[in-house]
């Protein structure tokens, strides 16, 4: 806990929220950008209750907390790119300024948690009936994409999840082939699923049927991975199910009425840079970019650091086995960009568990973009420079048994060659081109397969004294 002459200290300050409990007040001093954290002692007492994370326990060691780690925290709560400026621009307000777009955006992050106003508290009862969304009013938002971002409705950025890709964060009252339909989301309201759209550029044609593919690819390998589905308006959106909320049993679904209010609990979740207690910019393995002058610097999440978490996880030998089956899937789909914040974990008073995987796209049929990794297996920051050796280097490096590599690696390859050909044949690929990418998909990720079980097999006969 800081301080509390620090807290009384701090001209600004929000209170947190978990649901409908006060969980702690966030100081702010700006001339001194310090920031503070005061646990609720009600709060701290609740048998349910939990940190923000392990950087940001109930009780910090002697000294307090690590001087940035409670703006570390927050940073990592705010979207990236386009819609970090549309944010900005709106209220305007800097980029720079963590707690001005904490402010703005804080009422439906990521986790548990609401950022709230300390001298209010969040309604009990939603003002007035949910806006919701047709499909027509989506379709128009989306064909006008370029000249106003997803995020931004009614004048308002309704986007507070960290990510650089367009998304809108939206209630849903029942599955779509069913009817649901969508709504944009007001307190106490919150989300139960993401759209993500097909951005339509040519630099990543197909992105909604890649991410589709993989994320359906995982499922069908019965690995655990957040639910998604394909909504056409009819240009192609990725509608995911938030794993960090819950629709409590037996609330009623008339959003659109304002009638027996639904009710959404939110789970606790943070990334793998937060639980590494990293700023944003640590996402990457190398922090600083791959210069000539700095490549060297590796600060940011690598599969090392990553595997460090499983010691902040109740049932570690299952954390560390998740972690090696996601990262050798990362492999298998060509997925580069699987970066310090593609990764999360449940937290709890007990520690962290690790969360249904996300964001699995295979980045390498992307010419135009970068493939550099974003933690490299053993030094390879490329997917074609990884070779036996590199894989028997992540093994020593993250502590994982060189046998036990090769046995879930085979299993995986396995795998992919059995269910990657019918999930490239799956209804949801509705035109030839769509079809035509699916099965590039597949060719792929098969061939990617056979290269892992060689490397595999190579990997567990080099020597231990050349690592």
């Amino acid at each position: 806990m800081t301080d509390p002459a620090d807290v009384a200290a701090a001209p600004h300050a929000l209170h947190l929220w978990a649901d409908d409990r006060k969980v702690a007040t966030l100081g702010y001093d700006a001339l001194n950008d310090r920031w503070s954290l005061d646990y609720d002692p009600d709060w701290m007492a609740a048998p349910s209750s939990f940190p923000l994370s392990p950087a940001l326990p109930f009780q910090p060691l002697s000294g307090g907390y690590a001087v940035g780690s409670v703006k570390r925290f927050v940073e990592n709560l705010l979207p990236e790119g386009r819609a970090l400026d549309v944010t900005a621009t709106t209220y305007r307000i800097s980029k720079s300024n963590i707690y001005a777009l904490i402010t703005a955006l804080g009422t439906e992050t990521t986790g548990a948690f609401r950022f709230w106003r300390s001298d209010d508290v969040p309604p009990a009862v939603a003002a007035k009936p949910a806006r919701e969304v047709t499909r027509e009013e989506l379709d128009q938002r989306l064909a006008s994409l370029d000249q106003m971002p997803l995020a931004v409705w009614d004048g308002k950025v309704r986007m507070s999840i960290a990510g650089v890709q367009d998304k809108l964060m939206v209630y849903l009252d029942r599955p779509l082939n069913d009817g649901g339909r969508l709504f944009l989301v007001e307190p106490p309201l919150a989300s139960t699923h993401i759209l993500k759209p097909d951005p339509a550029r040519p630099i990543t044609p197909h992105l909604v049927v890649n991410e589709h593919f993989c994320m359906c690819l995982a499922r069908r390998m019965n690995l655990p991975v957040a639910e998604v589905s394909i909504y056409r308006t009819p240009r192609p959106v990725l509608v995911v199910r938030r794993f960090d909320r819950a629709l409590v049993q037996g609330a009623a679904a008339g959003a659109a009425h304002g009638n027996g209010a639904p009710s959404v609990r939110r789970l606790h979740i943070i990334d793998a840079a937060q639980a590494s207690d990293l700023p944003e910019s640590g996402k990457y393995e190398r922090n600083l970019g791959n210069g000539e002058h700095v490549r060297h610097i590796r600060e940011g999440v690598s599969f090392e650091m990553l595997f460090e978490r499983v010691d902040q996880t109740i049932n570690k030998a299952a954390a560390r086995m998740t972690l090696l089956r996601w990262a050798l899937f990362q492999f298998l789909i060509g997925n580069c960009d699987a970066h310090g914040k593609n990764f999360s974990f449940f937290v709890s008073r007990e520690g962290l568990e690790p969360a249904p995987w996300y964001d699995l796209v295979s980045v390498v049929q992307y010419a135009g973009i970068s493939h550099e990794l974003a933690m490299a297996w053993g030094d390879a920051f490329l997917l074609e420079e990884v070779g036996a050796f590199n894989l028997a280097d992540f093994a020593q490096r993250c502590g994982i048994d060189r046998k036990l590599l090769k046995r879930e690696a085979t299993r995986l390859a396995k795998l992919v060659v059995e269910h990657a050909p019918a999930q490239a044949l799956a209804e949801e690929y509705v035109d030839e081109s769509e079809r035509a990418f699916a099965a590039q998909l597949r060719d792929f990720v098969v061939g990617q397969a056979a290269r892992l079980v060689a490397l595999a097999d190579e990997a567990t006969k080099v020597k231990a004294k050349f690592l």
